[in-house]
């Protein structure tokens, strides 16, 4: 699934690594005013996991971006 920021759902990151680099890139397009960070209106589960909503400016889609918290892998989908 993409949007006008060309965000493609993700179901897991293989590693750490991978998720800061993603997020350095998402980091990037709020910085270049493509997208806002908005407040996260309902966690995605009821644990104390880390997690941002993005919102692209070009479409207005709201995506949830959860970091791993091992076992869970994260995810990047939309709201």
């Amino acid at each position: 699934m993409k949007s006008g920021c060309d965000w493609v759902a993700i179901d897991g990151f293989s590693s750490d690594e991978e998720y800061e680099q993603f997020l350095a890139g998402i980091t990037e397009q709020v910085r270049s005013g493509v997208a806002i960070e908005v407040r996260v209106a309902k966690p995605y589960s009821g644990v104390d996991w880390d997690e941002r909503w993005f919102q692209c400016l070009v479409g207005k889609d709201t995506w949830r971006l959860v970091a791993p918290d091992p076992p869970f892998q994260g995810v990047f989908k939309p709201v």
